[in-house]
């Protein structure tokens, strides 16, 4: 199959669920979802090919609005994308613990690579590679509240693509934050910004990967122990 068929076909699918979603257009959906406008309508339009990071993006936030779509339906047509369930429920690791202000001491989280905090139950499914951190704090209020945990992709992405979006950002020094992408004054350094916390300016970016949904801290659940005790604190 060729490409350009490939790009029509992923666009029909993507068109199909933000219909589903209730969006009255692509720029509509762009715009509510806080998603680089060109590069949507591009995706929907069939110009430009669907990576795998951005169709987890869109069928995580089109399933929250209860469409039953994944990512791998939108890509290839095949709706039957792995999902962790244990007794009915989808699961998702947390990581850790992130905050937009106050430094997280990650290293007393203390845990193996690849290990979870601990698992907890969402209200809908999760992609493969779907990774969570519990946000800590007040310093994100008020598009985040303490407790809220936000989900991301564990591959990450390119900061370039993220410029203008709230995403986890791992810095060059350590620190974790959940904050907005701006644009440093030079290439490869980035501005961090938050509503109630000192902008960080010019930082180097590590890994950064962009939020796919936000999960209100009523709506999960613990579903199992922490695999490793951790005495993080967060700085307000």
């Amino acid at each position: 199959m060729d490409v350009k068929k490939i790009r029509k076909e992923q666009g029909l699918r993507l068109k199909a669920a933000r219909a589903a979603a209730g969006y009255r257009s692509a720029r509509d959906a762009a715009l509510q979802n806080e998603w680089p406008e060109s590069t949507y309508r591009a995706h929907e339009g069939g110009t430009r090919t669907i990576g795998q990071d951005d169709a987890e993006r869109y069928a995580a936030r089109f399933r929250f609005d209860g469409v039953d779509v994944t990512a791998r339906g939108i890509l290839f047509g095949d709706t039957d994308a792995p999902v962790r369930v244990v007794e009915g429920q989808n699961v998702v690791g947390v990581k850790g613990l992130v905050s937009a202000g106050g430094l997280i001491e990650t290293a007393s989280e203390q845990l193996p690579d690849g290990a979870d905090l601990y698992e907890i139950s969402v209200p809908f499914p999760v992609e493969e590679g779907t990774i969570a951190f519990r946000v800590s704090g007040t310093s994100g209020y008020p598009k985040f509240d303490p407790d809220d945990v936000v989900l991301c992709s564990r591959h990450g992405e390119n900061p370039e693509r993220l410029v203008g979006l709230y995403a986890v950002v791992m810095t060059g020094t350590g620190d974790r934050y959940l904050k907005r992408i701006l644009q440093g004054t030079k290439k490869g350094r980035f501005h961090l910004e938050s509503f109630n916390a000192p902008l960080v300016s010019d930082a180097r970016i590590k890994w950064a990967s962009g939020i796919i949904s936000t999960v209100h801290a009523r709506s999960w659940s613990q579903i199992s122990q922490a695999a490793v005790q951790t005495a993080t604190q967060a700085a307000e």
